[in-house]
């Protein structure tokens, strides 16, 4: 296997492992060892685990958030839904879920790693920035947009609530989708003229 298909296969596992464990509960050991590598070899390609959190966040997008185009005809809800990478098919596959709950892995690491923390502060400015534009061309009323991403991204991870322990991937998918398509749907309510 050459250097870029084993680097693929770490950002594959990895991201399989954070998203069933979590962000605190995933070590370099346990990638290591359903890659079937040594964690010496892990460290030749990344720093630690929050070196490939970031990697595998920046591989969907220049930011954490999907900022969708300003004239998208979809609806608001869809469109909100698209920030966190959740599928328009309303498929509750598992499979379907793997971007959000990468945000959210991200969401939990921040904690602990300030470059996430930045990114997160980026990329809810750049959502605040994609509320005012919204306002601006009249298709939303919203006073303070700094505060609507703020509370859009609360209520994005409010899901965080539903137990990863003990639950299936596709059940913790099908809840955490009904939590964030209900949530979404009451949130763009608010937002229209």
């Amino acid at each position: 296997m050459d250097a870029d298909q084993r680097r693929d296969e770490i950002i594959g596992v990895g991201r399989d492992v954070f998203i069933e464990y979590g962000y605190i509960n995933t070590t370099v050991d346990v990638i290591a060892a359903r890659c079937g590598i040594s964690k010496r070899t892990f460290y030749e390609f990344f720093d630690g685990k929050a070196d490939l959190l970031r990697d595998i966040l920046k591989s969907r997008s220049d930011s954490i958030f999907f900022i969708p185009e300003i004239d998208d005809q979809l609806p608001l809800e869809e469109r909100l839904a698209s920030i966190f990478f959740i599928d328009e098919d309303g498929a509750l596959d598992a499979a379907g879920m793997n971007d959000y709950f990468m945000i959210e892995v991200g969401w939990e690491a921040a904690e602990q790693v300030a470059e996430l923390r930045d990114d997160f502060s980026v990329a809810r400015a750049k959502l605040a920035e994609w509320f005012r534009q919204l306002r601006r061309n009249g298709r939303i009323t919203v006073v303070d947009a700094d505060a609507a991403a703020t509370m859009l991204i609360g209520i994005a991870f409010g899901s965080l609530s539903i137990d990863r322990a003990g639950t299936g991937l596709a059940e913790r998918a099908t809840r955490t989708k009904a939590y964030l398509r209900s949530s979404l749907k009451i949130f763009a309510k608010g937002l229209y003229v």
